[in-house]
Order: structure tokens, then sequence, then C-alpha cells
């Protein structure tokens, strides 16, 4: 009954997506009388635009969840695929050489303010801020601003192959599933989100748990960069802290993948909500939507879904009122009953 009862949760997470895309289909259609999905590019950049949204959401959940945003994030991602995948390429490494080498920097970069977080115990927006302008510039500054160049690299092409994506996406998945269902760090990270006294005090080591989340978060973020910069064929180094808007823009998939994921587990809602605002992004270029328009209306909806998960709470607690109120009435009436009939 229980599995059961999981399947029906599971099917209706993964039946979102489904449905925006069958609306945004018949919505296109009836505009301009085409189709959401018209060739095999388009599919290609759904994989690929899905792979990139869905790392960085991934990454996202795992400090933010926990009332931790890491404004770092953004730099992470540019100084670990730039400066790992231009050491790779030196080497001599092919596409997984450059993946590998970007992880290993990510997992480093995300480790460093992991530990400067819980040692100098600086508040989590702050030190973002600080860590994102000294990865840009490290970034800026060990690539000569160049970047990382993959069109025309050797043995790289791998990484633009939509099966690979599928493939790396895949085993991220898997990880974070296995991450938030089988280990003890599922337990850690609700305990956290609770109160991090009230963990420290249940014997959780806390301070070893944020660094996880950060090292994990800057692994993660590394995996999208080598993505994006695979489909762009470079990724340019930015200063100003214009790194963060990447990572930004993944806030709404992440905030609706933590929604969907009361139904099922963390990795199935982000995936899920991820495809789903990639599919709902593409009906918007169907229709011929300026970015503008189309940023302008994500940012509503996002702001909407936030009204509605700070409100939801609030028709049960009315409804519990009325009858709280309904039951004292009911008490008070019974005892002037009482006291008339004695």
């Amino acid at each position: 009954m229980k599995n059961k009862k999981n399947i029906y949760k599971t099917a209706y997470v993964l039946s979102v997506p489904l449905v925006v895309g069958l609306i945004m289909e018949v919505i296109v259609y009836m505009q301009t009388g085409g189709h959401l999905i018209s060739s095999m590019l388009d599919i290609r950049n759904i994989i690929r635009d899905l792979g990139v949204t869905a790392l960085i959401a991934f990454a996202l959940s795992l400090n933010l969840g926990s009332g931790r945003f890491d404004l770092s994030l953004g730099a992470q991602r540019l100084v670990a695929t730039i400066i790992g995948g231009n050491i790779a390429l030196r080497l001599g490494f092919n596409g997984i050489g450059v993946l590998i080498m970007a992880i290993l920097f990510g997992l480093l970069a995300g480790f460093v303010v992991g530990m400067i977080f819980i040692t100098f115990r600086v508040p989590p927006v702050i030190l973002g801020l600080g860590m994102a302008m000294v990865y840009e510039s490290l970034a800026f500054a060990g690539s000569r601003g160049l970047g990382l160049q993959l069109f025309g690299a050797p043995n790289t092409r791998m990484l633009v192959n939509p099966n690979f994506t599928l493939m790396v996406l895949g085993l991220a998945t898997l990880f974070v599933f296995v991450l938030f269902t089988y280990t003890k760090f599922r337990y850690e990270m609700q305990a956290m989100r609770g109160s991090q006294k009230i963990a420290k005090t249940s014997g959780i080591n806390v301070f070893r748990h944020v660094v996880i989340c950060y090292t994990i978060a800057g692994g993660l973020v590394a995996i999208a960069g080598v993505l994006s910069a695979a489909m762009a064929g470079a990724l340019l180094p930015t200063l100003g802290m214009t790194s963060n808007s990447a990572v930004i823009a993944m806030t709404f998939p992440m905030f609706i993948g933590t929604y969907l994921s009361r139904r099922s587990n963390i990795a199935l809602g982000i995936i899920s909500a991820s495809l789903t605002i990639r599919l709902f992004g593409f009906g918007m270029v169907a229709l011929q939507i300026s970015t503008a328009l189309n940023t302008t209306i994500n940012m509503i909806l996002f702001i909407g879904f936030l009204a509605f998960l700070a409100n939801r709470h609030i028709p049960d607690l009315r409804k519990r009122e009325k009858a709280r109120i309904k039951e004292a009435k009911a008490k008070i009436k019974e005892r002037k009953e009482l006291s008339l009939a004695s």
C-alpha cells in the first residue's frame, strides 16, 4: 500500500512538466500554427538547458534550504571551469578529463568557502559577495581574460553530445537522490532546516555538515559550467558580481523543485521543475516573445509562487480557527443549558 502511494506521488511530480508542455503546445499551435518542439535541434537544446538548470538548482538547494544563500556559486562555476578546464587542456586531457578537473577545482572552491564560513562565522550573504569577487578575479587573471575556449579543442566533442549530457545529469541526479534518501545527510539536513541550535544540541556536527554542503555545491556548479562552456564553445570570465546572474536565474526551479519534493524526493522534484521551466521558456521563444518580456513574465511568476509558498497555510489555519470557535460556542451553549436545567 505504501509503495503504491509512493508511485502515485512520483507520478504526480513527473506529470507537472508534461502538463505544462501540453499547455504550451496548445498555445503555440493556436497562435502560430507551429509546435513547441519542431526538430531534433529543439530536443538537443532542451536536454542541454535541462542539464545546466538542474545541476545549478541542485547546488542551490544544498545551502538555500538551510537558510544560507551562497552568492559565490556563480564565481565558483567560473573559476572551476576556467582554471580546471585550461589545466586539463594543457595536459592533453579529453572531454572527460576536462570535466573531472573542473569538478575537482569546484569541490576545492566550495570547500574553501565552507571552511571560511565555519572559521570566521561571516554571514553567508556577505561571505558570498566577498568570495565571488575573489573567484571572479582569479578566473580572469588565471586565464588572462580569455576564459576557457572549447571550440576546436581536441577530443572534447563529447561534451556537446546530448547523450553525454543525459548521462552526466543522470549520475548527478542519482547522487543527489541517494544523498537525500539513504544517508544520514538527509536527517542532518532536515534538522538543520528546523533549527541549527537544536541540531547541534542533538549531536549533529553542524560545521561538518555546512562544509559538506558548500563542497558538493561547488562540484555541481562546476559540472554545469563545463556543459555551458561546451554549448557556447567558450566560457568567458566576468567581473563585478555578474557571474551570479546564471545562478540566481535558477532559484525559481529550485523553489518549485523543493515544493514538489514534499511528494517525492528533492532530486526528482528539481528535475521535474527544471524541465517545466525549460518547456515554458521554449514556449515563450516559439511565441516570439522578447527576452525582456520573457524575463518579466518569469519574475512575476516567481514572485507569485513565493507569495503562494508564504501563504499556503493560511486557509488551513482559518479552517482550524473556525472549528475551534464552533467548538467553543458549542461548549458555552452546553454549559448554559446545564445551568438552566439545574
